[in-house]
């Protein structure tokens, strides 16, 4: 009796584990084809308190979701859009704001789904590392940043990204970081990645990317306090 009582146990244990492991987040992108910038709220949360023309979002939970989003005019009033959009779990779902024939307004078009970032070699990644950027990711990013003029905005590129990947290795995180003209831009950059870096112990290559050493007395403070 006894015996069937823990293998019911390790059962239901095995099962719960199955079905956790089953639970996959989702992700969604939205961008304006012409470049208005604009506010997203997710069921009810504001998403980017400062107007951007791209916002990625994720670890968000698959299914139904409301969207408010408030598209600054230029010269004109805002356009406030309410859309519900269902999102995929394990996938990244992208959106545009795209103008109507008349171009008086925008609308929103799903253009494309694409499956969350694939999982790291085990040998190459602790544990609390599942997921990480490619290179074809990496050099998207550059991009995006690249066609901002502020480094502020570069650095909210940054972090959005890297989050949404759930990973990224050293040397793509220093070229994020050269990306931006800022140490101080810097500094918060490799803090906020340090718990999505997958190779820890090349940690140490992102100091190349400051060239003061009152920079890399602060980030060994951090460390230091890890």
């Amino acid at each position: 009796m006894k015996r069937l009582y823990f293998l019911g146990i390790l059962f239901l244990l095995a099962a719960h584990g199955l079905q956790a492991q089953s639970r996959r987040e989702a992700a969604i992108l939205i961008e304006t084809e012409r470049g208005e910038h604009f506010l997203l709220a997710i069921g009810g949360r504001i998403i980017n308190p400062v107007p951007s023309s791209r916002v990625a979002v994720g670890d968000l939970p698959p299914g139904r979701h409301a969207l408010n989003i408030r598209i600054l005019g230029r010269g004109r009033r805002a356009q406030v859009l309410n859309a519900r959009v269902d999102l995929a779990a394990g996938y990244e779902s992208a959106y545009v704001l795209e103008p109507t024939r008349r171009g008086r307004s925008l609308i929103l078009r799903k253009v494309d789904e694409v499956p969350l970032a694939r999982p790291l070699p085990p040998a190459d990644a602790p544990t609390s590392c599942r997921y990480a950027m490619e290179q074809e990711d990496v050099d998207r990013v550059l991009r995006f940043m690249k066609d901002e003029g502020f480094d502020d905005r570069r650095l909210e590129i940054a972090k959005g990204e890297i989050k949404l990947a759930g990973g990224i290795m050293t040397d793509d995180l220093f070229l994020l970081m050269k990306a931006l003209s800022f140490e101080d831009r810097r500094i918060a950059l490799a803090k906020f990645a340090y718990d999505y870096v997958c190779d820890r112990h090349r940690f140490s290559r992102v100091f190349d990317a400051f060239e003061f050493s009152s920079s890399k007395r602060e980030l060994q403070d951090f460390l230091y306090k890890q």
